[in-house]
């Protein structure tokens, strides 16, 4: 079946809210086998909230808007969707008891406003908000289904999770399902990513193959349709061995979780530490590793070595290497990660030198250069990374490669 999500309120257009309410319903709704072709996002107008209902109502078979639900004059999304459909809006009983339990449970007295929670088109089913006041509404008209959510990313989960999910179950059954394996792809551009699986994306039915930029790395996704996750899962398969075949060492690791989670796990099961030093990336690398809690049983800590002086005076780089390769080479990486290893007495030394922009670059050593070390018990080596983007992205893909380079060291050596 056919969905189109609708974001109401100014500010998102604006750009003062960052919109995650979209992302987690697409996920949510693929997941369950619903196909989540349009999405909208639409201002506080109540002209333009209508004809986008009447124009989403002719494209899909269910409609989900978020936002507006509250009792101010501002929150129209209930009383534009009653105009669109043209009905009226009603005192819904259930609606009322919602909105009554929430502030008698509250002990609160209910300010006259939140009558306006209550009114919902004719025949409106009210779904149960835990997280807050304003219900839910479905709604079915001329053979489309309108759902409506609060705008709170909390509400809005609470709703969906707790009411929607069987009222989609309830109304229109099993849609299958859709489920997807994601990789991380290191070390390749995308066209060279592309021509590596060229006729297997020509091919592509089910499973379908998608390719997403991110810092650090390129997310190769395979995504299956079946009745079943079992089914889904036995589609998506023999797709660890293709990959790995095709890609080679270019295939990092499944997404299932994050890089840090990964090097955390292998940190705490070798009972290993680390100790960082940082040039280009200013301490973004150390700010990663402790972010999970329990980081301080194998964080030491780290030297942001931003110039040649602490790079020589407190991690020991050799005045020569500065000299003769400067500070972003190969040399003064694996100086930078072996000293820091030293000073602090850790298992692992992990070090950025690189330039991230938008000045600093040579002809030799352009914008995005970036060398990263690790040294460990076994050795030390500096992989030569070449990154695109703006200054944030490219310390980003840093810090990302980093623990990636991190783990597989680690992996390695235990």
């Amino acid at each position: 079946m056919i969905v189109e999500l609708i974001s109401t309120g100014s500010e998102l257009l604006l750009g003062d809210t960052i919109n995650t309410n979209v992302a987690w319903l697409a996920r949510e709704l693929n997941k369950l086998g619903y196909t989540v072709a349009f999405q909208t996002t639409i201002g506080d107008n109540p002209e333009r909230m209508e004809a986008c209902f009447k124009a989403a109502a002719k494209r899909a078979d269910i409609v989900i808007a978020t936002g507006g639900l509250g009792p101010t004059q501002g929150d129209i999304t209930r009383p534009v969707l009653a105009k669109a459909m043209g009905v009226e809006l009603e005192l819904n009983k259930t609606a009322e008891t919602f909105v009554k339990d929430f502030f008698r449970n509250k002990g609160w007295d209910m300010p006259e406003p939140s009558r306006r929670e209550m009114l919902l088109p004719i025949n409106s089913v009210a779904l149960a908000n835990s997280r807050g006041v304003a219900p839910g509404v479905a709604v079915q008209s001329e053979g489309t289904t309108y759902i409506l959510l609060p705008g709170p990313p909390a509400e809005m989960k609470a709703v969906f999770d707790e009411s929607v999910r069987p009222y989609l179950a309830n109304h229109f059954g099993g849609q299958g399902v859709v489920l997807s394996h994601r990789y991380a792809v290191y070390g390749m551009r995308e066209l060279a990513l592309e021509a590596a699986l060229m006729d297997l994306v020509k091919a592509q039915h089910n499973p379908t193959i998608a390719f997403l930029i991110k810092n650090g790395y390129i997310e190769l996704r395979i995504t299956a349709s079946a009745t079943t996750i079992e089914a889904a899962e036995a589609i998506l398969a023999p797709w660890d061995g293709i990959l790995k075949e095709r890609l080679g060492n270019a295939l990092g690791r499944r997404l299932e979780k994050s890089m840090l989670e990964l090097v955390s796990e292998a940190l705490l099961s070798t009972g290993a530490t680390v100790a960082t030093a940082e040039s280009c990336t200013g301490g973004l690398v150390g700010k990663r590793l402790t972010e999970l809690p329990g980081s301080s049983a194998y964080v030491q800590g780290g030297v942001i070595s931003y110039s040649n002086d602490v790079k020589h005076k407190v991690l020991g780089v050799p005045q020569a290497e500065l000299d003769e390769f400067g500070a972003v080479s190969e040399e003064v990486a694996k100086s930078m990660a072996m000293g820091t290893r030293k000073l602090l007495g850790t298992t692992y030394g992990v070090s950025t030198t690189g330039i991230a922009g938008p000045g600093g670059a040579t002809p030799t050593k352009p914008v995005g250069l970036v060398y990263i070390g690790i040294s460990g018990p076994k050795g030390t080596v500096a992989y030569k990374n070449e990154f695109i983007g703006d200054r944030d992205s490219i310390r980003e893909s840093t810090a990302e490669r980093a623990l990636y380079f991190l783990y597989q060291t680690i992996t390695e050596q235990a």
